[in-house]
């Protein structure tokens, strides 16, 4: 069996397989993003286990061996895709990635650490949205959109902004942003 820090290592090698494919127009079905979701989910649970109890025997030694099951079943299908779009050699490119990567040949990716939320505003009658913020959208100009409708907003050094105030101020600066963004009121 090989180790989770494999199989994680994998499944992002896999990951990486599937937004390329994504991006020459493969298809790829609903179900299988389903199953990369909680490919990963199980993966991480399995991953937030202390030292102690991943060394004890039959710690969820099923759901591990699913789990590797799982990884092989969705790099066979990847591949698979992968050969037919952009044919054998792209295939074995990304085979031996994968391979080095479920050996642990090569150095996982690095996960982007969470966002940290712990400034939310708890209180009562106070809403909030988070999104991250386009490239295009000028911060002055969200600037300008939180001082008309009367909320605060904050953003941080990767674009990822927070808006807060009074449920009717935030929900007009949800309208306002996102006609902005995108053209048109899609709230309704």
């Amino acid at each position: 069996m090989v180790t989770l820090d494999g199989l994680y290592a994998s499944w992002m090698v896999l990951n990486d397989l599937m937004g390329e494919l994504r991006r020459e127009g493969v298809d790829i079905p609903s179900i299988t993003h389903a199953d990369f979701r909680n490919s990963k989910m199980v993966l991480e649970y399995l991953r937030s286990f202390n030292e102690d109890i991943r060394r004890q025997e039959n710690a969820d030694l099923q759901l591990r061996q699913d789990m590797e099951n799982k990884i092989l079943s969705l790099r066979e299908t990847l591949l698979a895709w992968a050969e037919n779009a952009k044919g054998v050699e792209y295939r074995k490119k990304w085979e031996g990635k994968f391979e080095d990567a479920l050996h642990e040949l090569i150095d996982p990716p690095t996960v982007e650490p969470m966002t940290s939320i712990s400034d939310l505003p708890r209180e009562k009658d106070v809403s909030f949205f988070r999104i991250k913020l386009p490239e295009d959208i000028p911060v002055e100009t969200v600037g300008a959109v939180a001082e008309d409708c009367g909320v605060l907003i904050q953003l941080d050094g990767k674009r990822h902004l927070q808006v807060s105030g009074e449920k009717e101020c935030v929900r007009k600066a949800m309208k306002t942003l996102g006609e902005l963004f995108y053209g048109e009121n899609r709230l309704g």
